[in-house]
């Protein structure tokens, strides 16, 4: 229990030192037009994952209130707020719109959250500590507050 304290307060200093994980807020908005030619390269994994035949891997809260209202709270607890913000980004991107460097399926934010994608910003801390069931609530609440383009929904 202790490590958790001192990891808490390893990222915090790390954030007020200005320790950047994510990629800068510049990068979030972007003149309509760009995106295409201004999105990175998404990581092999990811691109095979989108690619691939056969069942992918989905959310089972998705529409659920009550797991939504529990992902917020994971959310909160879990310090996803300290870099996204509510959800419309700060010193780490966005989550409310249908940007996603790696892809924005369900199973490939999982596998982002649970720091299983190479090249990721994100610390791969928080993955570790959540269980599956907490990274797919997470996930259906990032789901609830989407505010993109709804033709850009890929989950």
């Amino acid at each position: 229990m202790i490590w958790r304290i001192w990891l808490l307060a390893a990222l915090v200093l790390a954030m007020m030192l200005g320790v950047q994980w994510a990629p800068a807020a510049q990068d979030q908005e972007k003149p309509k037009g760009t995106e295409e030619r201004n999105q990175p390269a998404k990581a092999p994994e990811a691109q095979a994952g989108q690619n691939e035949q056969g069942p992918k891997k989905r959310n089972p809260f998705t529409g659920n209130a009550e797991a939504i209202a529990q992902g917020r709270t994971i959310w909160m607890q879990s310090g996803c707020n300290g870099c996204h913000g509510m959800g419309g980004g700060g010193m780490g991107p966005s989550v409310m719109d249908d940007l996603w460097k790696f892809g924005g399926g369900d199973e490939t934010l999982f596998k982002l959250i649970k720091g299983e994608l190479p090249q990721q910003t994100m610390p791969a801390v928080f993955g570790k500590v959540l269980t599956e069931e907490q990274v797919w609530k997470i996930i259906a609440w990032i789901r609830s507050i989407y505010k993109g383009d709804p033709s850009q929904i890929v989950w």
